[in-house]
């Protein structure tokens, strides 16, 4: 079974300080980019003080279906306060419904769709984050590992990174994920104990129904099984207190903050 867990008062005062410092100060810088090495494309917002003097934690953000990129990056850069995160948030494909009947959601050209239609939106994504995390390491300094998060259809992406390449991941935060195997690889690659030890987590908010009765409900659980059958031990559901349906942004912060230093 799940294990359902409330977040403290404290975490939601610590969220609500954060969102206060940054209401207050400049609007995040935010840039779309296109990998060096790839077609995929992506936003990112680097924190306040930023400089190449040291490595930064990374958080890759995946949409939902609505694939509001720019928006979500500003959403998560809010939410970040004076943390020092690098935000990114990549255009993937495989997040929502068939993403060539929604070409209008993405700014890609004709050679980036032809090679999504020969390769698959799958190896599309995987390679594109490969290189966009490059990227972001080279021009951005961040740490060779990053933490990831997305909600609902964003849960596609998310989950099945973590089952193929958890090496590559900090620490993983799903919100009301969508789960169906899409893109998991079969068989599954071998992983070492370090990797099988990559903190999962899945945030509810109390008061969401969809978490609780909607499709989405039970999809965390089909995935927990087959991540606990392949030997990933750190997984755990987290209610989260007053909160409805959404990103949880703050609350995606307040989950990894205790993993940044480790």
């Amino acid at each position: 079974m799940n294990l359902r867990m409330v977040l403290s008062a404290a975490a939601f005062a610590g969220a609500a300080a954060a969102l206060v410092a940054a209401q207050a100060g400049t609007p995040p810088r935010i840039e779309k980019r296109a990998a060096a090495r790839h077609p995929m494309r992506y936003f990112v917002s680097p924190p306040e003080g930023w400089t190449p003097n040291r490595d930064w934690p990374a958080l890759v953000v995946i949409t939902d279906a609505y694939r509001k990129f720019e928006e979500t990056t500003g959403a998560f850069a809010d939410a970040r306060g004076a943390r020092p995160f690098v935000i990114v948030t990549p255009l993937v494909l495989s997040g929502g419904g068939t993403a060539q009947q929604h070409m209008s959601d993405f700014d890609y050209d004709r050679a980036a769709w032809d090679l999504a239609e020969k390769d698959g939106t799958c190896a599309f994504d995987a390679q594109g984050l490969s290189a966009v995390l490059a990227d972001v390491r080279q021009q951005f300094h961040t740490e060779a590992k990053v933490f990831i998060t997305g909600w609902e259809a964003g849960g596609h992406v998310v989950l099945s990174e973590v089952l193929n390449h958890p090496e590559r991941l900090r620490a993983a935060v799903v919100v009301t994920p969508n789960y169906q195997g899409r893109c998991v690889d079969n068989p599954p690659a071998r992983h070492d104990s370090d990797a099988l030890a990559l903190p999962i987590r899945e945030l509810a908010g109390s008061l969401d129904a969809m978490a609780a009765r909607g499709p989405i409900a039970g999809q965390w659980t089909t995935f927990e099984n087959l991540a606990r059958s392949r030997g990933f031990t750190d997984l755990e559901a987290i209610s989260v207190t007053g909160r409805g349906h959404g990103a949880l942004a703050s609350d995606v912060f307040e989950a990894i903050a205790p993993m940044v230093g480790r």
